[in-house]
């Protein structure tokens, strides 16, 4: 090779370092805006959450009160849901950041839900004719088909329409999205991962270990399953003759249900540990302060128990 040769091809080589370089900063500077948007959007949809739960104590009604808060969770869902799907770009401190805001936010939910909707208090005084809230009465076997019109969520890992099958997914299928299980009756479901989400719906007779889930579970119309699961926040509807052995940041909240029993979660799988810290859950646990929406007397709710 001449020196005219070698010339040339050191002008080539440093032509494509040039290149890569203002790739790669195209690339930051794309990314770095991506970030920007999220946490402005992320700001804006914080702040609305946090100023409705301090609009919520002047709501009189107790009945509106707990309409409210009702939305206020189901905002707060779609916010973890936000994060979820945004921490692929998310450095480390800001996805910290962002998950202890949401952990203040499950906190105050916590501390203004005790002020709003306070248990009943014994009291001297004339004895009165008051009727109690009854349990919620548990479906008959025969009749397993849901009492109301099930929502459509979207999700990124989709199982549904299985009988008496042995499910197990892989990381690649489920690490850090939104996962959903739908009408599977009698299956052993397997995800030994970490997950964003997860909507469990119509799930009959079936056996569920899971990874940690760094935002919500979200059950409804389930019937004598068994759920082994880690969350920031587990929220229960329509769900009879259900165990749980549960490890939860935040805590459980049931509805309209009815024979559930609450265990701390006690069976783990190998890299457990390491995939709890990855999914930016804590080891405090609160499997056993669970809300029963249906319950507000000063006894405690029939339709589950803590064992």
């Amino acid at each position: 090779m001449n020196e005219r040769e070698a010339q040339f091809l050191r002008m080539q080589e440093e032509r494509l370092e040039a290149l890569e370089k203002k790739k790669a900063e195209r690339k930051e500077a794309a990314q770095n805006s991506e970030v920007m948007l999220f946490l402005k959007n992320f700001g804006i949809k914080k702040n609305d959450i946090e100023n409705e739960l301090r609009g919520i104590v002047l709501i009189k009604d107790v009945a509106n009160r707990k309409e409210k808060l009702n939305k206020i969770l189901n905002n707060t869902m779609s916010l973890q849901e936000f994060l979820n799907d945004s921490m692929s770009f998310l450095s480390p401190f800001d996805l910290g950041r962002s998950q202890e805001s949401l952990s203040k936010i499950h906190s105050d939910i916590t501390r203004i839900q005790a002020e709003i909707l306070p248990r009943k208090k014994f009291a001297f005084g004339k004895k009165k004719n008051v009727t109690e809230p009854k349990p919620t009465p548990p479906p008959s076997s025969e009749n397993l088909k849901p009492k109301r019109e099930i929502k459509t969520y979207t999700a990124d890992h989709i199982i549904e329409n299985k009988a008496h099958e042995t499910v197990s997914l892989s990381k690649s299928d489920t690490y850090k999205k939104d996962v959903m299980l739908r009408n599977l009756d009698h299956c052993n479901i397997n995800i030994h991962c970490p997950m964003g989400t997860l909507h469990c719906t119509n799930l009959r007779g079936c056996t569920v270990h899971l990874g940690p889930i760094s935002g919500s579970l979200f059950l409804e119309e389930c019937l004598d399953s068994e759920f082994h699961v880690t969350c920031q926040q587990a929220r229960i509807h329509t769900t009879h003759r259900t165990r749980f052995y549960l490890h939860v940041t935040s805590k459980a909240i049931i509805e309209d249900c009815s024979e559930l029993q609450f265990s701390k979660r006690d069976q783990f799988y190998e890299a457990y540990e390491l995939d709890r810290i990855d999914a930016g859950l804590s080891d405090v646990n609160n499997w056993s302060e669970v809300d029963d929406f249906n319950w507000l007397s000063s006894e405690p709710s029939p339709n589950f128990v803590i064992v």
